[in-house]
């Protein structure tokens, strides 16, 4: 049986998200816009890794309360998205290029190569090049 799973951000700066993703190798591989003209949703991609980025909307009075509460906390409380590339030591050079707040710098680990940082909304993504088990 082929599986496929994929994991959706929610943002409170898509562009900003976008922007920071790029930074990092990503490319943008599709957007949304709502009909305010801003974008409302974003994928973007590296490699076969896909990230959706969902806009918070700044008026949350016409959405569900569960959906409200959610997003007024805490953002990427708990949540850490691994992305498996080869290339992680190149990914790792332009974090650093980038500045963004490396958490973990790359490393060897019993599971892979691998570092750490946090995006702009407080998830954590875990570059790694996994190896035996793990692989």
């Amino acid at each position: 049986m082929k599986a496929e799973m994929s994991v959706m951000l929610n943002v409170k700066d898509i562009e900003r998200s976008v922007n920071f993703y790029k930074s990092l190798g990503f490319d943008t591989r599709w957007e949304t816009k709502g009909d305010d003209s801003h974008l409302t949703y974003a994928g973007v991609g590296i490699g076969d890794a896909v990230i959706a980025l969902g806009r918070i909307p700044k008026d949350l009075s016409g959405m569900a309360k569960d959906y409200a509460d959610w997003v007024s906390g805490t953002l990427g409380g708990g949540v850490m998205v691994t992305v498996e590339l080869e290339g992680v030591e190149e990914i790792y050079d332009l974090a650093k290029k980038a500045q963004a707040p490396i958490d973990s710098p790359l490393s060897e680990r019993p599971y892979g190569t691998a570092f750490i940082v946090n995006d702009p909304d407080g998830y954590v993504v875990r570059f790694l090049r996994p190896k035996g088990v793990y692989a």
